[in-house]
C-alpha cells in the first residue's frame, strides 16, 4: 500500500462525512418551496414541508410540559406582579377621585379625603385583586389555549425568520453535527485503510 493512500482515504472519508452532514443540516430548511424532480416526486426542507404538523406538536408540548394556562394565572398572583397591579389600580383610582373633587373643596379636606381613600385602597385593593384573579382565572384557563397560541405564532412566522430563530438557538449544536460527520468519516477511512492493509 502506498503511503499517500493511508492519508488520502481517511481525508476523503472525512470530507464525505462532513459534506453529508452539512447537506443534512441545510435540508432542515432548504429548499423552502417544493422542487419537482421527476413527475410528482419533489424535495423540500423538512421544516417547510411539515411546518403545520411541527407547529402543532411544539404547541402541545409547550402547553403540556412547559407552560400551562394555570401557570400564567398563578404567576399573576405572585407578590411582585400583584403589587404592581395594586399600585397601578390604586394610582388610577386616586387620579379619578382627584379629578372629580370640586375645585371649591378646601385643600385640607381634599387631603383628608385622599388620605382616607388611600388607607382604604391599601387595605382592600389586594383582597379585591386576588378575588378578581381567582374568579376570572378559571374562565381564562378554560379559554386560553397555550398550544393554539404557540401553533398560530409559529405558523405566522416567515419561514426565513423561523430559520433564523432556530439557527440562533442551535447553531453550535448544528455545527457539531457537521464536525461529527467529518470525524466519523475520517474514522471510517482509517478502518478501510486497516482492512486493505490486512487483506494485502
Amino acid at each position: 500500500m502506498q503511503w499517500w493512500t493511508v492519508i488520502i482515504i481517511p481525508v476523503i472519508g472525512a470530507f464525505i462525512g462532513w459534506v453529508t452532514n452539512l447537506i443534512a443540516v441545510k435540508a432542515i430548511f432548504k429548499p423552502y418551496q417544493p422542487v419537482h424532480i421527476i413527475g410528482t416526486f419533489s424535495i423540500q426542507g423538512v421544516v417547510p414541508k411539515r411546518r403545520q404538523e411541527l407547529a402543532r406538536s411544539i404547541g402541545e408540548v409547550v402547553e403540556k410540559e412547559l407552560l400551562k394556562a394555570e401557570d400564567l394565572i398563578n404567576q399573576m398572583k405572585s407578590p411582585e406582579i400583584l403589587n404592581k397591579i395594586v399600585d397601578t389600580a390604586t394610582d388610577s383610582i386616586r387620579n379619578m377621585v382627584v379629578e372629580r373633587i370640586p375645585i371649591w373643596v378646601p385643600t385640607t379636606i381634599r387631603a383628608v379625603i385622599l388620605e382616607m381613600m388611600g388607607d382604604m385602597l391599601n387595605k382592600q385593593m389586594p383582597l379585591m385583586i386576588n378575588q378578581i384573579v381567582d374568579q376570572a382565572g378559571g374562565s381564562v384557563a378554560e379559554k386560553v389555549k397555550v398550544a393554539q397560541l404557540v401553533e398560530d405564532r409559529l405558523n405566522d412566522y416567515d419561514i426565513k425568520h423561523l430559520e433564523k430563530i432556530i439557527l440562533t438557538v442551535a447553531s453550535r449544536e448544528l455545527k457539531h453535527i457537521e464536525i461529527i460527520g467529518g470525524v466519523l468519516g475520517f474514522i471510517i477511512g482509517l478502518v478501510q485503510v486497516l482492512i486493505i492493509h490486512l487483506s494485502a
